[in-house]
């Protein structure tokens, strides 16, 4: 919330691309090899200021990869011995739960967490879905700018808030 109040966002839906440039960061709409299209979201490069993102990706797909890639930098896992041993890019769709929690896996989860919480914060989600008790998950994602596998994995990880919001209407 302290990223998104420093910088005047308010509401949904948060747009991870003027915040990296916030930042100083550069956003590309890449275009990766044929053999790579389908497996690669994006990449940052944090000595260029640049983040990559898969030119053929929806914009809500684009819009999590940046906040994934700034979550990366604001994180400052490019600091840590580990990243600069062994950064590579992480394939897209790798099941990262049923990996060994190495550290690299473990900095793609903190990343992932990083998006979705900048992204989809409580209070906002909680605002909406008080707003419009009957939105479904797909017109939540339309707000926030997300998919909707980010609005339930949001919606999962605040069970209890939720359900505190829901006996408040009753």
């Amino acid at each position: 919330m302290r990223i998104l109040e420093r910088n005047n966002i308010l509401r949904p839906p948060v747009l991870a691309q003027r915040l990296a440039e916030s930042y100083g960061f550069e956003v590309i709409s890449a275009k990766f090899s044929h053999e790579h299209a389908a497996l690669i979201a994006g990449f940052i490069d944090v000595e260029r200021q640049k983040i990559f993102v898969n030119h053929k990706d929806t914009p809500a797909q684009q819009n999590f990869t940046i906040a994934h890639e700034l979550g990366h930098y604001l994180l400052r896992h490019h600091e840590r011995e580990s990243y600069k041993d062994s950064y590579s890019v992480m394939l897209r769709n790798m099941q990262l739960e049923e990996h060994p929690m190495t550290e690299e896996v473990r900095m793609e989860l903190e990343a992932n967490w990083f998006a979705s919480n900048l992204l989809v914060p409580t209070s906002f989600l909680r605002e909406r879905v008080q707003q419009y008790p009957h939105a479904t998950d797909e017109l939540l994602a339309d707000m926030f700018g997300v998919e909707p596998d980010v609005i339930r994995k949001r919606k999962f990880s605040n069970r209890f808030v939720f359900w505190g919001a829901i006996f408040l209407f009753l």
